[in-house]
């Protein structure tokens, strides 16, 4: 069966590293939102939407609904989809932000992963992640203690299953990844090819 996997979680606890190390190993193909027509202009759209942070989680919400669009036909055609971000980043970070739409009911028609994971890592050693790697300007929010306690409680009832990545190494996180969508899928590992 082909799946769609999507790994969520705040910036610097690996997602982009596992979904692309994921992607490699088991042949899956690698997505993110928006996607990668859009990450190039991304910043230019953001910041030509001013302060409405509104504008800002519909922009988002038409990247999931673009994507999840194309992850179907992903899946139609026997190809099993990794998804950097997706559904639940996109309703969280926007109530986070204040933004009242319903954006679980917008989004209630987006295609629907198979597992969602919320991958987790000790504060200080996601901070440290992000000092290494040069912390943006997008990754400064999270620093707010009240900000981060706030998305990651909401990610926490949108995604279907949280993996804690704490003093893992790349190979071991990768690893546990692995066994971690196994496990809930109930299912041998997929091999599509």
């Amino acid at each position: 069966m082909p799946y769609f996997i999507v790994l969520e979680g705040l910036d610097g606890v690996g997602k982009s590293t596992l979904a692309r190390r994921l992607a490699e190993s088991e042949e899956y193909q690698l997505m993110t939102t928006p996607g990668a027509e859009l990450l190039p202009i991304r910043a230019e759209i953001v910041n030509g939407l001013g302060s409405s942070q509104t504008a800002k989680a519909l922009f988002y919400a038409a990247t999931v609904q673009a994507e999840g669009e194309k992850v179907r036909a992903f899946n139609k055609n026997g190809r099993a989809v990794i998804m950097d971000r997706y559904r639940a980043s996109t309703i969280a970070y926007a109530q986070q932000r204040g933004v009242t739409l319903d954006l679980t009911s917008i989004l209630s028609q987006a295609y629907q992963p198979h597992l969602s994971i919320l991958l987790t890592l000790d504060e200080d050693e996601r901070q440290q992640r992000l000092h290494t790697r040069g912390t943006t300007a997008e990754d400064i929010e999270t620093l707010n203690p009240d900000f981060r306690t706030g998305v990651l409680t909401r990610l926490q009832s949108l995604c279907d299953i949280e993996l804690d990545l704490t003093e893992a190494n790349e190979e071991e996180a990768v690893s546990l990844l692995k066994q971690c969508i196994n496990n809930h899928l109930l299912l041998e590992p997929y091999k599509p090819f």
